[in-house]
Parts: structure tokens; sequence; C-alpha cells
């Protein structure tokens, strides 16, 4: 077995603890929708919370998700620049263009964590939604918790990016 260092155990803490609170919403957002669903189909009428709620739950469920994403490596890139590359040999410049991208992911994340914070969540207005009354700050919040863990996985993915790179190299 490998011995897993303790920035290891951190990264596998933090994505196990992110995918459990994803999944929660994940479930209460399918919840939502299979009521939605049965109401429209054997009620006279459907209940509007169950559609408010499921955009909530869906929302802070790819808050949750997208910092896991990031370190799993699976979100949607284009390939044919890694595939000419690769065909090329040069998988190096691949490398350095992949760390370089993440690292501008990184910027705009902070750049937009910095500039969101005063101007969504702290409204100094009460606006609530419709069906359920929630105050929208705990829905603008979502973007702050979005930002939040998508520079953290990014920290995160730079660093074993730069550990992978430096492997190669030696």
């Amino acid at each position: 077995m490998k011995n897993e260092s303790g920035f290891d155990k951190l990264v596998k803490c933090y994505t196990e603890v992110l995918t459990a609170i994803g999944s929660v919403f994940y479930l209460a957002f399918c919840f939502c929708v299979i009521v939605q669903i049965f109401s429209r189909n054997f009620l006279p009428s459907a209940p509007s919370w169950t559609e408010e709620l499921a955009r909530y739950t869906f929302i802070y469920m790819v808050a949750f998700g997208c910092g896991v994403a990031i370190l799993k490596d699976e979100f949607v890139c284009v390939e044919f620049l890694k595939d000419f590359l690769e065909a090329k040999g040069l998988h190096k410049v691949n490398k350095v263009i992949r760390i370089a991208c993440t690292a501008a992911m990184l910027l705009i994340s902070v750049f937009i964590l910095t500039q969101a914070e005063p101007t969504f969540v702290f409204i100094k207005f009460r606006m609530v939604s419709t069906a359920m009354q929630i105050p929208m700050q705990y829905i603008y919040f979502s973007q702050i918790l979005l930002f939040t863990f998508l520079c953290i996985s990014l920290v995160f993915r730079l660093i074993q990016m730069f550990r992978d790179f430096n492997k190669e190299v030696a």
C-alpha cells in the first residue's frame, strides 16, 4: 500500500466532505423532482415549493460538486490541443499549459470571490423567495461557497500538478 502524505490525506478528507454534502443536496434535489413529477401527473395541482427547492438544492449541489470536479480533474476540457501536443511528443508543454490554465482559473475565481461577497451576500434590503419565503441571502451565499471551494480546490490541484511535474522532471 502506498504511503499517503499529510497533504494527500487532507485532500482526500476535503473531497469526501464536499462529496458527502453535495450528495445530500443531490438526494434532496431528486426528491423534489420526484414529488413534482408525481404531483403533475396524479394530483390536481403541483406544489410550488418543490420547484423552488429543487432549484436551490441544485445550486448548492453544484457549489459543492465543482470543488470535487477540480480535484478529480473531471471538468470538460478541449482535447484537440492536448492530443496534438502528445502526438508531437510534447508532454511537458501540455502539462505547463494545463498548469497555466489552472492558475488562470484560480486568479479568476479569487477575483470573482472578492467582488461577489459585498455585492450579493449582504444585501441591505430584504428579498425572499416567492414560494418558500427563504431570504435570498441564503441563495446568494451559494456563490460564495462555490468560489471559496473552487479557490481551495484549485490551490490543491496546482500543488498536485507541480508535484507530478517535478516527479517527471526528476
